[in-house]
């Protein structure tokens, strides 16, 4: 088991991109109709890599094809899911970004392919501060030389 969540909690975006690569461009092509098929992901990208990395003690180099998966938060466990069923790799690379700002036409494109139920997204986080007191850990560090003058009364 991974010692990392499966749902990020800092992840709050209204789209993700999931990330993988595929030994030839044929594979690749067969993940992305398995995926957008499903409605899994609404579209995906694919560019040939050249690849460098650690395998079974040696450094290996590998012409491969890297994916880019655009889904909303709601499809990516069960993309993940099927990348991990159906990818030809014995250990994959298959890595989630989470996107926090989105155009909003291409973000309802997004919604209106893969979750026609029209469910919303989760606003996004102001940075703005809405009032009240700041919580101790927002405060600024405190004085770091010496004590304060007194003031004589």
């Amino acid at each position: 088991m991974s010692p990392y969540p499966l749902d990020p909690v800092r992840a709050v975006g209204p789209m993700r991109v999931v990330l993988t690569t595929y030994p030839s461009r044929d594979a690749a092509r067969t993940a992305i109709d398995g995926a957008v098929g499903r409605r899994l992901a609404a579209c995906a990208n694919c560019w040939d890599v050249d690849s460098r990395y650690w395998w079974n003690g040696a450094v290996e180099d590998a012409h491969e094809t890297l994916v880019v998966f655009k889904t909303v938060p709601k499809r990516v466990g069960a993309l993940l899911d099927f990348l991990a069923r159906s990818h030809p790799y014995d250990t994959p690379e298959v890595a989630e970004v989470d996107v926090p700002r989105v155009a909003d036409r291409y973000l309802a494109y997004l919604l209106a392919t893969l979750d026609p139920t029209g469910a919303t997204p989760a606003p996004e986080p102001s940075a703005r501060r809405r009032g009240g007191r700041r919580s101790p850990a927002a405060k600024g560090p405190g004085r770091t030389r010496g004590p304060r003058p007194r003031r004589s009364r």
